[in-house]
Protein backbone atom coordinates (compact mmCIF):
# COMPACT_ATOMS: atom_id res chain seq x y z
CA UNK A 1 0.00 0.00 0.00
CA UNK A 2 1.30 3.54 -0.82
CA UNK A 3 0.56 7.14 -1.17
CA UNK A 4 -0.45 7.48 2.61
CA UNK A 5 -0.10 10.24 4.40
CA UNK A 6 0.70 10.90 8.26
CA UNK A 7 -0.30 14.54 9.63
CA UNK A 8 1.21 15.39 12.81
CA UNK A 9 3.50 17.74 15.11
CA UNK A 10 7.14 16.56 15.92
CA UNK A 11 6.62 16.84 19.41
CA UNK A 12 3.37 14.48 19.94
CA UNK A 13 4.60 10.97 21.73
CA UNK A 14 1.59 9.62 19.23
CA UNK A 15 2.38 10.69 15.62
CA UNK A 16 5.94 9.80 16.98
CA UNK A 17 4.36 6.21 17.66
CA UNK A 18 2.35 5.93 14.14
CA UNK A 19 5.52 7.16 12.59
CA UNK A 20 7.72 4.56 13.73
CA UNK A 21 5.35 1.69 12.98
CA UNK A 22 4.68 2.96 9.65
CA UNK A 23 8.51 2.51 9.12
CA UNK A 24 9.61 -0.57 10.89
CA UNK A 25 6.84 -2.23 8.64
CA UNK A 26 8.70 -0.81 6.12
CA UNK A 27 5.37 0.99 4.58
CA UNK A 28 5.91 3.98 1.81
CA UNK A 29 4.25 7.19 3.25
CA UNK A 30 4.59 11.38 3.42
CA UNK A 31 5.09 12.83 6.58
CA UNK A 32 2.80 16.50 6.72
CA UNK A 33 3.14 18.52 9.32
CA UNK A 34 0.01 20.25 11.05
CA UNK A 35 -0.23 23.21 13.40
CA UNK A 36 -3.41 22.54 15.42
CA UNK A 37 -2.57 25.65 18.07
CA UNK A 38 -2.36 27.67 14.73
CA UNK A 39 -4.38 28.86 11.83
CA UNK A 40 -4.95 25.47 10.09
CA UNK A 41 -7.13 24.68 13.62
CA UNK A 42 -10.14 24.78 11.63
CA UNK A 43 -8.87 23.75 8.63
CA UNK A 44 -7.74 20.20 9.64
CA UNK A 45 -11.46 19.48 10.64
CA UNK A 46 -11.89 17.97 7.29
CA UNK A 47 -9.45 15.48 8.10
CA UNK A 48 -10.60 14.84 12.11
CA UNK A 49 -13.87 16.86 13.28
CA UNK A 50 -11.69 16.94 17.12
CA UNK A 51 -9.07 18.77 14.73
CA UNK A 52 -6.90 16.31 16.97
CA UNK A 53 -3.35 14.52 15.61
CA UNK A 54 -2.51 11.92 14.11
CA UNK A 55 -4.40 11.34 11.32
CA UNK A 56 -3.09 8.94 8.64
CA UNK A 57 -4.62 9.54 5.18
CA UNK A 58 -5.24 5.94 3.12
CA UNK A 59 -6.34 5.80 -0.24
CA UNK A 60 -9.94 5.29 -0.76
CA UNK A 61 -10.75 5.33 3.17
CA UNK A 62 -12.00 7.72 4.88
CA UNK A 63 -9.31 9.73 7.01
CA UNK A 64 -8.27 7.22 9.96
CA UNK A 65 -7.78 8.87 13.26
CA UNK A 66 -6.64 8.04 16.94
CA UNK A 67 -3.67 6.28 17.47
CA UNK A 68 -4.88 2.97 18.60
CA UNK A 69 -7.49 2.61 15.94
CA UNK A 70 -4.58 3.67 13.18
CA UNK A 71 -1.98 0.65 14.58
CA UNK A 72 -5.23 -1.82 14.71
CA UNK A 73 -5.28 -0.73 10.92
CA UNK A 74 -1.94 -1.33 10.35
CA UNK A 75 -1.53 -4.35 12.17
CA UNK A 76 -4.70 -6.14 10.28
CA UNK A 77 -3.24 -5.09 7.11
CA UNK A 78 0.36 -6.13 7.42
CA UNK A 79 1.83 -9.54 6.24
CA UNK A 80 2.60 -11.61 9.64
CA UNK A 81 5.77 -10.94 10.01
CA UNK A 82 5.87 -6.97 9.61
CA UNK A 83 3.19 -7.02 12.64
CA UNK A 84 4.54 -6.10 15.76
CA UNK A 85 2.31 -7.15 18.55
CA UNK A 86 2.15 -11.21 18.48
CA UNK A 87 -0.53 -13.18 17.49
CA UNK A 88 -2.09 -14.26 20.71
CA UNK A 89 -1.28 -15.53 24.16
CA UNK A 90 0.63 -14.48 26.80
CA UNK A 91 2.86 -12.56 24.60
CA UNK A 92 0.18 -10.61 23.19
CA UNK A 93 -1.41 -9.58 26.50
CA UNK A 94 2.05 -8.38 27.54
CA UNK A 95 2.86 -6.15 24.73
CA UNK A 96 -0.87 -4.55 24.91
CA UNK A 97 -0.61 -4.10 28.14
CA UNK A 98 2.97 -2.55 27.91
CA UNK A 99 1.38 -0.28 25.53
CA UNK A 100 -1.76 0.72 27.36
CA UNK A 101 0.48 2.19 30.18
CA UNK A 102 2.75 3.52 27.97
CA UNK A 103 -0.13 5.32 26.15
CA UNK A 104 -1.99 6.13 29.57
CA UNK A 105 1.33 7.93 30.40
CA UNK A 106 1.60 10.12 27.14
CA UNK A 107 -1.77 11.07 27.93
CA UNK A 108 -0.84 12.04 31.06
CA UNK A 109 2.33 14.04 29.70
CA UNK A 110 -0.18 15.81 27.53
CA UNK A 111 -2.14 16.91 29.96
CA UNK A 112 0.63 18.25 31.47
CA UNK A 113 1.88 20.02 28.76
CA UNK A 114 -1.15 21.94 28.24
CA UNK A 115 -1.54 22.45 31.98
CA UNK A 116 2.24 24.62 32.39
CA UNK A 117 3.14 25.74 28.51
CA UNK A 118 -0.32 26.09 27.12
CA UNK A 119 -2.55 27.61 30.09
CA UNK A 120 -2.04 31.19 31.54
CA UNK A 121 -0.05 31.00 34.68
CA UNK A 122 -3.17 33.00 36.48
CA UNK A 123 -5.28 30.01 35.22
CA UNK A 124 -3.28 27.17 36.02
CA UNK A 125 -4.30 25.01 39.18
CA UNK A 126 -1.44 23.66 40.89
CA UNK A 127 -2.86 20.94 42.69
CA UNK A 128 -4.21 19.56 39.45
CA UNK A 129 -0.33 19.86 38.18
CA UNK A 130 0.26 18.47 41.21
CA UNK A 131 -1.82 15.27 40.71
CA UNK A 132 -0.63 14.69 36.89
CA UNK A 133 3.27 14.97 38.14
CA UNK A 134 2.77 12.29 41.00
CA UNK A 135 0.82 9.94 38.40
CA UNK A 136 3.26 10.44 35.50
CA UNK A 137 6.40 9.62 37.54
CA UNK A 138 4.16 6.70 39.37
CA UNK A 139 3.56 5.39 36.14
CA UNK A 140 7.22 5.66 34.58
CA UNK A 141 8.57 4.14 37.95
CA UNK A 142 5.83 1.16 36.54
CA UNK A 143 7.55 1.46 32.98
CA UNK A 144 11.18 1.21 34.16
CA UNK A 145 10.30 -2.34 36.11
CA UNK A 146 9.60 -3.44 32.86
CA UNK A 147 11.75 -2.08 30.55
CA UNK A 148 14.56 -4.71 30.18
CA UNK A 149 18.23 -4.64 30.86
CA UNK A 150 19.36 -5.89 27.37
CA UNK A 151 17.32 -5.91 24.09
CA UNK A 152 14.36 -4.82 23.56
CA UNK A 153 10.59 -5.46 25.56
CA UNK A 154 9.91 -7.38 22.34
CA UNK A 155 12.50 -9.55 22.49
CA UNK A 156 15.50 -9.39 19.86
CA UNK A 157 13.73 -6.84 17.87
CA UNK A 158 11.71 -4.35 19.12
CA UNK A 159 7.74 -4.67 18.93
CA UNK A 160 4.74 -2.27 19.18
CA UNK A 161 5.64 -1.71 23.63
CA UNK A 162 8.78 -0.57 22.61
CA UNK A 163 7.39 2.22 20.05
CA UNK A 164 5.34 3.02 22.59
CA UNK A 165 7.27 2.88 25.44
CA UNK A 166 10.17 5.03 24.01
CA UNK A 167 8.30 7.50 21.96
CA UNK A 168 6.72 8.33 25.49
CA UNK A 169 9.94 8.13 27.49
CA UNK A 170 11.43 10.60 24.87
CA UNK A 171 8.57 13.07 25.12
CA UNK A 172 8.45 12.82 28.89
CA UNK A 173 12.07 14.00 29.10
CA UNK A 174 11.77 16.99 27.22
CA UNK A 175 9.42 18.57 29.83
CA UNK A 176 11.62 20.41 32.11
CA UNK A 177 12.51 18.95 35.86
CA UNK A 178 9.34 16.12 35.15
CA UNK A 179 11.32 13.21 35.94
CA UNK A 180 15.09 14.54 36.20
CA UNK A 181 15.73 13.26 39.91
CA UNK A 182 14.22 9.65 38.81
CA UNK A 183 16.58 6.89 38.52
CA UNK A 184 15.52 5.01 35.05
CA UNK A 185 18.73 3.57 33.29
CA UNK A 186 16.59 0.79 31.75
CA UNK A 187 14.29 3.13 29.75
CA UNK A 188 17.00 6.14 29.21
CA UNK A 189 19.78 2.55 28.02
CA UNK A 190 16.46 1.68 25.43
CA UNK A 191 16.21 5.25 24.16
CA UNK A 192 19.69 5.36 23.64
CA UNK A 193 19.84 1.66 22.01
CA UNK A 194 16.70 2.84 19.58
CA UNK A 195 18.60 6.21 18.16
CA UNK A 196 21.05 3.56 16.43
CA UNK A 197 18.19 3.13 14.36
CA UNK A 198 17.81 5.80 11.89
CA UNK A 199 13.87 6.27 12.28
CA UNK A 200 14.34 6.58 15.52
CA UNK A 201 17.04 9.35 15.39
CA UNK A 202 15.45 11.22 12.96
CA UNK A 203 12.25 11.26 15.03
CA UNK A 204 13.17 12.43 18.69
CA UNK A 205 10.65 15.18 19.12
CA UNK A 206 10.65 18.63 18.99
CA UNK A 207 9.59 20.98 21.71
CA UNK A 208 7.32 23.62 20.86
Amino acid sequence: MTDLILYGGKRSPFVRRVELWLALQERAYVRRPADIFGAEFEVFRAYNPLSRVPVLVVPDLAPLIETAAIVDFLETTAPPERRLIPAGGDERVGCQQRIALANALAEKGVAYVYETERRPGEYQWPQWRERLASQIRSGIEALEARAPADGWLGGETPDGSDLAAIATFDFLCGIADLLEDLALPRLSTLSGRSRAIEIFAATVPVKG
